[in-house]
């Protein structure tokens, strides 16, 4: 837990980032909780979600960035 401490010290991302980040986060489990294995066509539509997961993460980086 020290070390977490000091990582989110060190990156001083502003609180955007986090949401942004916890928007992501659910949009992953939302995947995993839903994906059913045996449909290709299912597994095809959450792959190409992964764009949104992507754009959740960098829109979290960049909006981090600019508020700290």
């Amino acid at each position: 837990m020290y070390l977490y401490k000091r990582c989110l010290a060190f990156n001083k991302a502003g609180l955007p980032y986090y949401v942004f980040l916890a928007a992501a986060s659910g949009q992953l489990a939302w995947q995993i909780w839903t994906v059913d294995i045996s449909s290709a066509a299912d597994c095809s539509r959450k792959f190409v979600s992964n764009k949104w997961f992507g754009a959740l993460v960098f829109g979290g980086i960049l909006m981090g960035r600019l508020s700290a």
